[in-house]
């Protein structure tokens, strides 16, 4: 009895009962492709097709080899796209072009965990020029994946795609959150993602009275700049504290409020004698006149 369930084990271990989906393109060591390029651990290696000594790449039918795999006994396998390439990998030394994509991630998420990041040239590069500029586009980090250029001393731009696999902290909605409700620790939760794709930047972190809702947000959605804007700290008609900030003069007083204000926002205020004054928002109805 223990043999036989060894042998279930073992054959749900066998390679031919999972499920792979081919990639677009795969980047290879040599100009041959094997079948460990494209199944991991298989039971032999094999030899499948060979890049033309004259290019460095190869672009097959996918149904042709979906056809050599199922042959083979890799019968679940699948694909979304009708070409299957194999790019020989170039050997350059891409270092410092990840330097480059690292601080561009680190620099817009500091709480931001890379696990890994790849980087290949679009065309076969036996060697990279001496001295280059690493350029990404500016919303370069809302993506996990994106392209590159390296910019030379004579001008002359050479693309790279990569991809970076990282974990980020950010702040999704805990519940149904209304338009215009401050966004706090009640309605909202801390959470770890993979970095895949945003549409804007994600918040990060929530300060006490400083966002409100700019529309509805659905419960579990990840918030961006996009959906919030800044909380009205001061509204219409409020009391306010006015203090008069000055080397000579320590003065403080209180005004009614003629509009909303965000912080660092200066608003129009009513003071007792009913004259009209501008005051810089500071925090909860309270102002300051430098």
């Amino acid at each position: 009895m223990q043999n036989l369930f060894i042998l279930l084990f073992l054959l749900l271990l066998s390679p031919t009962l999972f499920a792979t989906q081919l990639q677009s393109n795969y980047f290879i060591q040599s100009d041959v492709v094997k079948l460990s390029d494209i199944i991991p651990n298989p039971k032999e290696e094999i030899e499948l097709f060979t890049i033309d000594k004259h290019r460095h790449t190869k672009r097959v039918k996918t149904k042709e080899l979906l056809k050599t795999l199922q042959k083979l006994g890799y019968k679940k396998v699948s694909a979304k796209h009708n070409y299957i390439q194999f790019t020989k990998k170039s050997p350059i030394n891409t270092a410092l072009i990840r330097v480059a994509i690292q601080n561009n991630y680190l620099k817009a998420y500091p709480n931001i965990k890379i696990l890994s990041i790849s980087v290949a040239p679009r065309s076969y590069m036996e060697k990279l020029p001496k001295e280059y500029e690493v350029v990404l586009n500016k919303k370069a980090y809302l993506k996990s994946h994106s392209t590159l250029y390296i910019k030379t001393l004579d001008r002359k731009k050479i693309f790279f795609n990569y991809t970076i696999k990282a974990k980020l902290n950010i702040i999704k909605a805990r519940v149904a959150i209304k338009k215009g409700d401050e966004l706090s620790h009640l309605n909202t939760k801390n959470d770890s993602i993979m970095l895949d794709k945003f549409q804007a930047m994600p918040l990060l972190s929530i300060k006490k009275s400083t966002y409100e809702a700019k529309h509805k947000i659905k419960a579990d959605s990840i918030l961006t700049s996009r959906d919030v804007v800044g909380l009205f700290l001061i509204k219409r008609g409020n009391s306010v504290n006015v203090t008069v900030v000055d080397a000579n003069i320590a003065l403080s007083f209180t005004a009614k409020a003629k509009q909303n204000g965000r912080l660092g926002e200066t608003i129009t205020l009513l003071n007792s004698y009913g004259k009209k004054i501008k005051a810089t928002v500071v925090g909860k109805n309270r102002a300051e006149i430098r």
